[in-house]
């Protein structure tokens, strides 16, 4: 029986499918977990073939080691992670142990930003005006000529360590702050538009499956800190969900992808022009995973793993429901305080509630949500329409905030 590797960051409900069923339960072959003190006790519950090894992920050369050691006694068949932390250490092992699968300088145009959007560039794909921040000059000329940047780290994940910027005040203090780190920095034109998710699952070079979805206004991934909810939806529109599966086709044929799964994000302007903003070679996170698996029937954590293990047989046709639209809901909050009454999963009772995840309790400390994901609670649910779908997530935030009480510090 062939051994597969997984690097395995993440709590325990990472790797569950919508219906709490492990994503490793009743595979034909066998997975060695890379894991960490933090989780190595949750991912010890998960069913299936499963051997788990605890390891340091800020000490890579002994993690090295550990996995050439373990590939003599496994003779691995791959590497596969669904963390974007972990994309360039896959990477990494999988040349390290002559293996199939994606090697470092392909990984680094997922990573890298700058070295993503030059990769595109030549294949006439609408990327913002950027520059690296090491040339100040080039960033305060993109800031004159568009009035707004945006600097981001150029390895980020997360919606982190994003500034906006409008002013060359702003931008003079920006560079006094971050003096010592200007070079893990890109600066790009902002680009004013709807932010979009799309998600597409490539075997063998072709496209089964790209799932689009909306952020809502003013409800995306770099909207935490405004403690706004987390929002989106599966496309309604067939023509524009048609123009941003044709999108993510080109990055995903420009990155010279074969197998995998990407998480693209890109603006639609008020003009309906798609301009790239970032892609990983990973599942979208924050529940993205699960509304697609409720809308097409596949979950994108559980093919990544399959493809890796050269098995992709064991990844279903997707199911498009007729009549129905999924969408997502993550409760986040700007303000850090004590738990002193909060909503619990028999509060939300509606039948096209698919997933509950409460993530607090009475006498927990919460702190102001750090990045996108940083949910009080989640919910996956089932829409007939778009107004249907505005009408759940207003009814599930109302109810989840009336539920909650926090005593602030």
């Amino acid at each position: 029986m062939k051994t597969l590797l997984v690097l395995a960051r993440g709590d325990l409900k990472s790797f569950h499918t919508i219906n709490g069923q492990s994503i490793f339960q009743d595979l034909p072959f066998k997975t060695v977990l890379l894991v960490d003190r933090g989780n190595q006790k949750q991912l010890a519950q998960l069913a299936g073939n499963l051997e788990l090894v605890t390891v340091r992920w800020s000490d890579e050369d002994a993690l090295k080691q550990t996995v050439a050691q373990l590939h003599q006694q496994h003779q691995f068949c791959g590497v596969a992670t669904v963390d974007e932390s972990n994309v360039s250490l896959a990477a990494e092992l999988r040349a390290q142990l002559n293996l199939t699968g994606m090697q470092p300088a392909q990984a680094e145009w997922f990573r890298d930003k700058v070295k993503m959007k030059a990769q595109l560039q030549p294949f006439n794909i609408r990327v913002p005006l950027f520059c690296e921040c090491q040339d100040k000059a080039q960033v305060t000329a993109i800031l004159k000529q568009f009035g707004q940047i945006v600097i981001k780290p150029r390895a980020g994940f997360g919606s982190k360590q994003v500034t906006f910027v409008s002013h060359p005040q702003e931008l003079d203090a920006w560079y006094q702050e971050n003096s010592n780190e200007i070079q893990h920095y890109e600066a790009e034109e902002f680009i004013d538009g709807q932010l979009f998710h799309v998600n597409a699952l490539v075997i063998d070079g072709q496209t089964r499956l790209t799932a689009a979805a909306a952020y809502l206004p003013g409800m995306s991934n770099v909207d935490f800190s405004a403690g706004t909810p987390f929002v989106s939806v599966i496309v309604e529109d067939e023509q524009l969900r048609n123009r941003l599966i044709a999108f993510s086709d080109q990055v995903n044929q420009a990155f010279e992808l074969q197998n995998g799964v990407t998480h693209l994000e890109c603006f639609v302007t008020e003009k309906q022009e798609i301009v790239f903003c970032e892609v990983g070679l990973r599942p979208g996170g924050g529940g993205i995973v699960w509304m697609i698996e409720s809308q097409y029937g596949i979950n994108y954590s559980q093919a990544v793993i399959a493809l890796e293990a050269n098995e992709a047989q064991l990844i279903a046709q997707p199911i498009d429901k007729p009549n129905n639209l999924s969408g997502l809901i993550g409760i986040r909050s700007n303000l850090s305080g004590f738990i002193t009454q909060t909503a619990h999963n028999d509060d939300f009772s509606d039948e096209q509630i698919r997933l509950k995840h409460i993530a607090v309790d009475v006498g927990n400390f919460k702190a102001a949500s750090a990045h996108c994901t940083d949910f009080l609670g989640l919910f996956i649910f089932d829409a007939l329409n778009h107004a249907h779908f505005e009408q759940t997530w207003r009814s599930i935030n109302e109810k989840f905030q009336e539920k909650l009480i926090l005593n602030c510090i």
